[in-house]
């Protein structure tokens, strides 16, 4: 019994070492910036040893120490209490301080660091709200309401001070919303625009697909470069941009600078999504391409110009109003809201809640998103020169960018290895080894007691050592997933017997790897099971814990799960269902388990999406991309390793 006790006890302890410590580190990585340095109230001095500015000031000198930096960005915020136009000139303040903070301490980045004043910080506030599990739904729906009002920001703020909760508001949040973001820009992934060949049926077959325009001028070229949802780098094998590619080295290959007159570069992001994070994204995209130009034609670098338009909500109107799968209801409703006064964020809002956002979503949005190229020569190539023609003009109308939540939210079985159900192998059961065998009986040791120190005379049939023969028994076992562990996520059960058909298990997954802010496999889960086994064990023996069994699971997990740009989720979710399975002894000595299971079940999923900067030194949280995953179906496969803990059936007895 002592030693059943000291078992179980060690084994506790180390289920709760385990809990303890993945409580104790648990996440969540996905901020709003990388580098964020606070400022106090109404004030635009640089304070390094104000809140976390100690720790994102060491970020900053570690990441200009490694290399990692090539050009600097500073986005400042103020918080939204007092006058907007006055704030509007702190943050320029507070971006101009920083500027020169950081050229004092390191003046080889002089002429490398641009400002980007950006106001009240009411985006941030919006997180802020959404994601406070204290607050009510009531007193949650009222400040987003305000928020996301047309109202001029002096306008919400005065609502907002009208509200009861105003004080907790501002305790709780506004001293984080007076900020800059310092961006670190690294170079981008761009091809050699010279590796991009493009024959002349395909450029004409893919611009035709696409709409492009016109560029059948041997002097000008307009094109535009087509960028994924939230992604500023250019991918030659979407869209139609390797012919768009194709066309940019056509015309410039062999050129000298005095052939080209201009290269202007105007650059967009599609209306969804707070209006920070795609003014950012328009701008990257411009500057994308032209990095994407200079990277062969160095010598053209002084020809481009780049402009970003930000938000192309003037191309949207255009779209709508040459919509012909559109009502005329309908276009009314979106004019409405698109040509109104209300800020680019509050009439996101508006359209996000009609049932045509899906239809802009998927089959407008994707063409705004671009960097639009007007390539000018100052003369008319030669005879011989080869300039693809594309038939067409107009805007971009892409294929279909479908982006639903099956498609882009990782569900458990994406981390889960499925396998199908294995046919169960009839076997014969072993012999019954539980009972003693008579003293007077030759009898064979079972194999559980191998080793004991034990001797059996052959001519008189008797015991000649110092102790009986014992049986064991199983009280407990701890088991690890071989699937689990072959994707590495690292788990650990353990199951206790219940009578004679009864078990209940305990499970826990913890992967926890994480590189950088590129690359992420975490998640925490707990679940039990209770299992009822169809044949009924020896209560006193080794056979429990083996053969055919049935059971009624629950579990509950926390996520993070991110690949480069294409996956980007973090979440809870909590699953419940049956489970079937079969376990058996293996090895030559049987001391193992081998158990096989299946379980299907029902799994709800609330997820939270945020994405990369280009560098990956910072995660940006996407407050619009949230949703729910509901789904039912295979939610575990097994192959677990299970090793028995057994104990001495009985105490030791003396033979003389």
């Amino acid at each position: 019994m002592n030693i059943s006790n000291n078992v179980c006890g060690t084994a506790l302890k180390l289920v709760l070492s385990v809990v303890a410590m993945f409580v104790a580190s648990f996440f969540i990585r996905a901020q709003e910036s990388a580098l964020r340095i606070y400022y106090k109230f109404d004030d635009a001095a640089v304070i390094s040893n104000y809140l976390s500015n100690g720790q994102e000031f060491a970020k900053l000198d570690a990441a200009i120490a490694g290399g990692n930096a090539r050009d600097f960005e500073i986005v400042t915020f103020s918080s939204p209490e007092g006058n907007f136009d006055y704030n509007s000139r702190l943050a320029r303040r507070r971006a101009e301080s920083l500027r020169s903070w950081i050229v004092a301490r390191y003046p080889q980045l002089n002429g490398r660091i641009s400002i980007a004043p950006s106001g009240e910080s009411w985006d941030d506030l919006r997180v802020k709200v959404e994601s406070d599990s204290r607050l009510s739904s009531v007193v949650r729906s009222n400040v987003l309401a305000i928020i996301d009002s047309d109202k001029a920001a002096d306008a919400k703020e005065a609502a907002l001070k009208a509200m009861p909760e105003y004080n907790a508001l501002y305790a709780n949040y506004f001293r984080t919303l007076r900020f800059a973001e310092i961006r670190l820009a690294a170079a981008s992934e761009i091809t050699n625009p010279k590796e991009i060949v493009a024959s002349e049926a395909e450029i004409v077959a893919s611009s035709n697909a696409a709409q492009q325009h016109d560029y059948a001028s041997a002097r000008n070229l307009w094109a535009d470069v087509i960028f994924a949802l939230r992604s500023s780098t250019i991918d030659s094998g979407s869209y139609s941009n390797r012919a768009v590619l194709a066309a940019i080295a056509s015309m410039l290959e062999g050129k000298s600078v005095d052939d080209v007159a201009a290269i202007n570069i105007v650059s967009s992001a599609s209306p969804e999504g707070p209006l920070a994070i795609n003014d950012r994204l328009s701008i990257q995209r411009g500057q994308a391409l032209r990095d994407y130009i200079v990277s062969s034609y160095p010598e053209l670098s002084g020809k481009i110009s780049v402009r970003s338009a930000g938000e192309a909500w003037d191309e949207l109107k255009a779209a709508v109003e040459s919509d012909p799968s559109l009502s005329d209801a309908s276009r009314s409703k979106l004019l409405s809201i698109i040509v109104s006064n209300a800020e680019a964020d509050a009439r996101e809002a508006k359209l996000r809640a009609l049932p045509e956002w899906k239809h802009l979503f998927e089959d407008i949005f994707p063409s705004l998103r671009y960097a639009r190229i007007n390539v000018s020569m100052n003369e008319a190539p030669a005879d011989n020169t080869v300039v693809p023609a594309i038939e067409g003009q107009g805007d971009i109308k892409v294929d279909d960018e479908t982006v639903a939540v099956t498609d882009t939210t990782m569900h458990l079985t994406d981390t889960t290895v499925v396998i199908p159900v294995l046919p169960v192998v009839p076997a014969v059961e072993p012999a019954d080894t539980a009972a003693t065998a008579p003293a007077d009986t030759a009898a064979t040791a079972p194999a559980d007691t191998a080793g004991l120190d034990t001797a059996v005379s052959s001519s008189t049939g008797t015991k000649t050592g110092t102790a009986e023969i014992r049986p064991w028994k199983t009280i407990a076992a701890v088991k690890t997933n071989l699937l689990y562990d072959a994707v590495t996520a690292l788990n650990f059960e353990v199951e206790v017997p219940i009578g004679r058909r009864w078990s209940v298990m305990a499970e826990d997954i913890f992967p926890w790897w994480e590189t950088g802010n590129k690359y992420c496999f975490q998640m925490w889960e707990i679940g039990l099971e209770g299992r009822y086994w169809l044949k009924p064990w020896d209560v006193n023996g080794t056979e429990k814990l083996r053969g055919l069994f049935g059971g009624i699971y629950a579990m509950s997990s926390k996520y993070d799960f991110q690949y480069d740009k294409s996956v980007n989720y973090q979440g809870e979710y909590w699953s419940a269902g049956i489970t079937a399975g079969y376990s058996k002894p293996i090895g030559r000595k049987k001391r193992v388990n081998l158990e096989m299971s299946l379980s299907l079940g029902y799994l709800d999923s609330p997820y939270r999406h945020y994405m990369p900067t280009d560098d990956y030194s910072k995660l940006i949280r996407d407050p619009y991309n949230v949703g729910k995953v509901k789904y039912f179906g295979p939610t575990k496969a097994k192959i677990s390793l299970v090793v028995p803990i057994n104990v001495p059936r009985k105490k030791e007895v003396s033979h003389e």
